[in-house]
Order: C-alpha cells, then sequence, then structure tokens
C-alpha cells in the first residue's frame, strides 16, 4: 500500500462520519477502507458513485452534523495551510463539507506545497451567467485577467452542479490572493471562490520515500 493511502488509513477510527472529496488519491483512499462503521458522505458526484460500485452506503449533507474527517486533494497549497482547489469546479460544496469537519485534511505530492500559492494555478469562481461580465469587469479592475470555463466534453459553458458557470482568474501572483478573494466573493452573484482560507487542518504530503504530515496548530 502507497504511505499516502496508509497515512490516511491510520486516522480513520470506527464509529467516525467522514467525507472524501473528489479526485483519484481520494478514490485510491475508498477502495482500501476496511472499516465497515464508519459513515460517508461526499460533495463530489464521482466519488458518491465509486462508493455505490463498491457497495459502501453514502449519506446526504443534511443527514450530518459534523464530520470527524475529512479528506480532500488541492492544486496548491501554501505555507500557512491556505489552498486552492481550482481544477475540479465543485469547491463550492467541498467547501460545505470541509467547514463541518473536525480535520480537514488535504492528501497531495510535496510539490503542491509551496511557501506561496502557484500563480500557475487559478482562482476559480462559481457564478450566476447574469452576472459573469461584470465579474469579469471587477477582476480586470483589481488587475487581474479573467476567461469563463468551456465544457469538454461539448460545445459550450463549463456547468457545476449547481448550474452556474465557472470565471478562471489569473494575476501574476498570489502574495495578495486574500484581499482579491474577499473583493471577488462580495461580488453579487458569485456563489463561490476556490480558495479555501484557514480550513485545512492537516497536509498528508507525500514524498519520494514517506509522508510528511503538516498540522495547522504546530505552525
Amino acid at each position: 500500500m502507497e504511505p499516502l493511502i496508509a497515512a490516511a488509513l491510520k486516522m480513520i477510527k470506527p464509529q467516525m462520519t467522514v467525507s472524501f472529496g473528489g479526485g483519484r488519491t481520494v478514490g485510491r483512499l475508498i477502495r482500501a477502507i476496511k472499516e465497515p462503521t464508519i459513515k460517508i458522505a461526499s460533495p463530489s458526484e464521482q466519488t458518491r458513485q465509486l462508493c455505490l460500485e463498491l457497495g459502501i452506503p453514502v449519506v446526504s449533507l443534511p443527514q450530518v452534523k459534523k464530520f470527524d474527517l475529512a479528506f480532500d486533494g488541492c492544486d496548491s497549497l501554501d505555507e500557512n495551510l491556505n489552498a486552492l482547489k481550482s481544477n475540479g469546479g465543485i469547491h463550492t460544496f467541498e467547501k460545505l463539507y470541509a467547514q463541518l469537519a473536525d480535520r480537514y485534511i488535504i492528501m497531495a505530492p510535496i510539490e503542491r506545497f509551496k511557501e506561496e500559492l502557484n500563480p500557475d494555478v487559478q482562482l476559480t469562481l462559481e457564478v450566476l451567467d447574469l452576472a459573469i461580465p461584470q465579474v469579469i469587469t471587477e477582476v480586470e479592475k483589481l488587475g487581474g485577467s479573467a476567461k469563463i470555463r468551456q465544457a469538454s466534453e461539448m460545445a459550450g459553458m463549463f456547468r457545476t452542479p449547481n448550474g452556474n458557470g465557472l470565471v478562471d482568474i489569473h494575476f501574476e501572483n498570489w502574495t495578495n490572493i486574500s484581499e482579491i478573494n474577499r473583493q471577488l466573493a462580495q461580488t453579487t452573484g458569485v456563489m463561490g471562490t476556490s480558495y479555501f482560507e484557514n480550513i485545512v487542518t492537516d497536509a498528508l504530503l507525500a514524498t519520494d520515500k514517506d509522508v510528511k504530515h503538516i498540522k495547522k496548530e504546530d505552525l
């Protein structure tokens, strides 16, 4: 078993309620779970489908008051455990689950962990269609560039599970991402952003030989 999966499994105890996000790493973790007494939920349709295929019951979010643990991936992570979770496009749902978790754990290769967030990774906004032009204007006023995400499997705009569009935003760097995110999140029509600030409590970072476990309280 790969060390990253083994490290995550050690955190899961009997009778826990656990959220699993999307992505291949989380999928490998779910396949490795042998503890039958935990309750599982997920913001990811793909992950819920995998659980269905494996015969693992999944509870819905309204059935959960809190998660003991929530596992997820990210596209970039900084030294304060702030994360960008942009590429999957379900960050609004993921944040709902994350905010109910006692421990929100990012699983990622150590290359994604840097002093500052990777400027090559975009900040993504989930936006109501009618608000997209105004949001793009606001991004440009702040000095960034914005592009509507297009669907890969068909012509037209990518749609979130909520039926909204995604706007991908780039700046020269993310030194001021907290303020950029704050201003854009307050723009009418923005339903959610892919910047997870002060939400991640743990990072399990895979190296060539082992796993580095960083905890928020130790920073």
